[in-house]
């Protein structure tokens, strides 16, 4: 009887899932995150204004462009096997779009 006890509560336990690894706010892919959304955020704000759009509303849509496809790769990762989202991400990828905000803002 204690052998079957000691079985149950053994096979009760189940196999560990692996632990996903701790996503530092300084990863080593939050310059990628940050890069890439300046550059997004920078190509879309000089395309629009290349389509005829007038100085702010090319910033605007670079910035929308930007923050949707750095936020949208977050809720991708959300539903995918093996990624994970992360609001760290998303801190480095508005920054990204902040500072290309800040650049195009400047430029003529």
């Amino acid at each position: 009887m204690n052998a079957c006890i000691l079985f149950l509560c053994l096979s009760l336990g189940g196999p560990q899932q692996p632990r996903q690894p701790r996503d530092s706010f300084f990863g080593e892919d939050k310059f990628k995150h940050l890069v890439t959304s300046f550059i997004v955020t920078s190509l879309a704000a000089s395309g629009a204004r290349a389509a005829g759009l007038d100085h702010d509303s090319a910033l605007m849509v670079g910035v929308g462009t930007g923050a949707a496809v750095g936020i949208g790769k977050e809720l991708r990762d959300r539903g995918r096997e093996g990624a994970t989202a992360s609001f760290n991400d998303i801190v480095w990828d508005l920054a990204g779009v902040g500072a290309a905000a800040a650049v195009q803002s400047r430029a003529q």
